[in-house]
């Protein structure tokens, strides 16, 4: 079983959970093939890490257990489970953490195929605050 070290402590992931990227992601054109990792212990938030060089490592939330009216059109196989990600802007002042809800990352869950899409919609920030409740 393959392993992935993220801050110092080791992963194993599973071949099949190798999510891969055609076009890389923004800014990082050769992230092709990457795993979500869950932080247990920050549950809902996981890391979405390359498994070809594991400095290359986000933090993520499924946007919906966040933001439960995120809808972005995207073009996703409807037919599919798909997820959608938003990469996650941790600050050590909580209420300054911000979500990417302009570029959000979809996989389709059965092919574990993954885009990243760059939204026009202006509805929707690059730095999105947490929701107030």
């Amino acid at each position: 079983m393959p392993m992935i070290t993220i801050k110092g402590k080791d992963y194993s992931y599973n071949d099949d959970e190798v999510i891969n990227f055609a076009d890389g992601l923004v800014g990082f054109p050769d992230m092709r093939r990457a795993v979500v990792v869950p932080m247990d212990e920050y549950e809902p938030f996981c890391w979405l890490v390359s498994v070809e060089d594991e400095r290359n490592a986000f933090i993520v939330v499924n946007a919906n257990d966040i933001f439960t009216d995120y809808k972005p059109a995207v073009d996703a196989p409807a037919q599919s489970d798909v997820k959608t990600l938003t990469i996650v802007k941790i600050s050590s002042d909580w209420h300054k953490t911000t979500f990417n809800l302009r570029a959000p990352i979809v996989i389709d869950t059965a092919s574990r195929r993954g885009s990243q899409f760059i939204l026009t919609d202006n509805r929707y920030s690059l730095a999105e605050p947490v929701p107030q409740n």
